[in-house]
Order: C-alpha cells, then structure tokens, then sequence
C-alpha cells in the first residue's frame, strides 16, 4: 500500500483529506514537520505549509534522486497565479479548492504509478549497471596480464574504452622461447555488442594461432565468423602478427586495420604492407602476409581509431606520431603518450582507444635528428 504525507496547516482540511485518503492508501497526517523525513511515496501540502517547507521539501526530493518522489499543491485559484517558478521545481502538480474528489483520485493515481515507475526503472538501470560492471571485469580480465619474456625485445600496451566495455582487444601468446603471436583488434561499434564482438574474435583467433601461420589463422578465423558477421553487419578490423623472437622476423596480417606503423631508431617511420579486408567484408580475396625484419631500436606502433577520432589532424600523420613518442625511454611510456591523445580532454574516450607497442631493445641511445 502506497504511503501518502499531508502537509496541511489547516487542521479541519487535513482531517478530513486524510479520512478519505485513508480508504485506498496509508495516511501519514500529524503536525510534526519532521515527518517530511520518514518514508512516503506522495506529498499532498497546502500553500501555507509549502511557504514554510519549500526548502526541505526540495531537500527531501533531491534524497530519493534519480527515483520521483512527488509533491501535489491543494491551493486556492488566487495561490496558483501567486506560484513562481521557484516553487515549481518543488511541486509537480497542483489542484485547486474547491477539491473535486475525482480529479484528486486521478491526480494522485497518476503521480503514484509515476512513483512506480520510476522506482522500477531505478531498479533495472541499478542492476544493468551491475552486470555492465561485472561484464567491464570480465574484460579486463582478458587482456594478458604478463609480459612475456622476450629476449632483445620490449612489449606494452594499454587500452581505454569509451563506455564501461568497449570492442578494442589486444592479445599475446608465447607459443615457446623462441615465438610470440599478437593480435590488436578493433570491433566494430561501442559498448556491449562491440564488446561481444571483440571476445569472440579475441577467442577464435587464440585458438587457431597456435597451430598455424597469420594468413591461415585469420582465413580460417574469417570462414567461422564470416556468415554471422555478415548477417549481423559487424565487421572488425585486426593485426595479427608472428614474431620470431631470435631473428627478429615478423610475419603479419593486416586485416583492415592500417592504423600502424615501424618507428625506426633514427626517427623516421614505415608504413607496412600488405593491407586486407576486416573480417566481416565478404570480398573473397585470400588474406596476404607482410615480413618485416626488426633491427636495434625499431618499434611496431599500432592503435585504434579512438586515438584517431582524438585528434583526426595527427591520427594518420606517422610522422607527428614518431615525434611525439621518440624521445621515450620505455614502451610504456609511448604507449600512455598515445593513449593521452584519447584522454587528453576527458577520462572516457568518444571511441574506445588502444595502444600497442612492440620494439627492439636499443643498445645505444640515438643520436637527436634536427627537424
């Protein structure tokens, strides 16, 4: 039974408000101010108790935020033309006396199923982002934790989501001493769906890459989930790379990423090639491997378009890019300064933004080139 709080100064009116109120609903009537604290569902105040309680009326209102907690002013015509708007933030709805006893039925029937909702739908966006929490964990909890050893090689990465979970993933395996497998990838569209997205892909590629070269692995990635994503008009974009650690030999797919480049130790960058289609784009064309040979000093950067919708003038400028993180000593600090580009104006990107590094051991610091 809903609970409904009379503030009435006039003490015959609120008697007999209350006997007929009490019929449907628990009344809450007493000459004590502090019953404004206690818990109810709807207030019914006269224009005299509203003057002297305005302030903590809007206090109590404020409390119970984001639920509705309604307030319905009983007042004279002449006190509704006297109304400023001040008071409005406080009263949702008003009637005036003489009070008809079926337009205050409806009026309060009405304010009262909005109390209802509005608890219902505070409840279910409580307990959505409950799961959303608990999924944004689970996320987290994908991405690897340890940096693999590698010996004359150093590896970092980070990355930032726009909402609570986002569909950038990167991803790394040691397959033995001498080989690493790494995946960056970027999901199409935001939050949840990009989200599911990501881990599905994150999970097909895993289990494929241990047992094959990157074209095979992401052809065979590309026939599992191309049908779904087609149907579903999801598309994501990958690098997916094999390391061989003694040699420094990279083999690498490209599949519609194209946010990447080879930062060389004397400043200059390098674009890699080939590119692909994302998988997801049904262009029928087998997927083609790219080698590149690390030598002292050289660093694969990858990011996502998070990094690009950021500052779009510098998102495909490799060069501006090589400027900013050559002076960094570690990997981790290229990766924060790439990241910052995302975060610089708020914590939460507009895109989920993703940072990647992967670079050869220097033995020397670089000379600094004049620009």
């Amino acid at each position: 039974m809903c609970k409904i709080l009379l503030l009435f100064d006039q003490k015959e009116n609120r008697r007999l408000l209350a006997e007929w109120l009490a019929t449907k609903h628990e009344v809450i009537s007493c000459d004590n101010d502090e019953a404004i604290q206690g818990s109810f569902d709807l207030c019914i105040v006269d224009g005299h108790a509203l003057d002297r309680l305005l302030t903590r009326i809007g206090e109590r209102k404020d409390a119970e935020h984001p639920v509705f907690l309604p307030v319905l002013l009983a007042t004279s015509r002449h006190g509704v033309r006297l109304v400023n708007r001040h008071l409005w933030q406080c009263v949702d709805e008003s009637i005036t006396s003489p009070i008809e006893k079926a337009e205050l039925q409806a009026r309060v029937e009405i304010l009262l199923r909005a109390r209802r909702l509005s608890r219902e739908n505070s409840d279910l966006l409580r307990q959505i982002e409950d799961e959303l929490q608990h999924a944004a964990t689970v996320q987290a909890d994908l991405l690897p934790t340890q940096i693999p050893a590698l010996p004359g090689f150093e590896i970092a990465a980070r990355s930032v989501p726009a909402r609570v979970v986002g569909g950038d993933f990167y991803d790394w395996q040691q397959l033995d001493a001498g080989t690493l497998t790494f995946t960056v990838g970027d999901a199409m569209g935001r939050g949840m769906s990009a989200a599911l997205l990501m881990a599905t892909v994150r999970a097909a590629v895993r289990t494929v890459a241990r047992m094959n070269k990157p074209a095979t692995t992401l052809e065979m990635v590309r026939m599992g989930l191309e049908a779904d994503l087609v149907r579903t008009s999801g598309f994501v974009t990958l690098f997916h790379g094999e390391l061989d650690i003694p040699t420094g030999r990279l083999r690498y797919v490209d599949a519609g990423h194209a946010h990447l480049f080879v930062l060389h130790n004397d400043g200059t960058h390098e674009d890699l090639k080939p590119r692909c289609a994302a998988i997801g784009i049904p262009l029928g064309k087998p997927y083609r491997e790219g080698v590149f040979t690390f030598h002292e000093g050289d660093a694969l950067i990858i990011y996502t378009d998070g990094i690009l919708d950021a500052n779009p003038d510098i998102g495909l400028d490799h060069a501006a890019l090589g400027r900013l993180i050559q002076s960094c000593h570690k990997v981790d600090e290229m990766v924060d300064r790439l990241v910052a580009i995302a975060t610089a104006e708020t914590p939460e990107p507009e895109d989920d933004a993703t940072a990647f590094v992967l670079r050869m051991k220097r033995t020397h610091t670089p000379a600094v080139r004049k620009h």
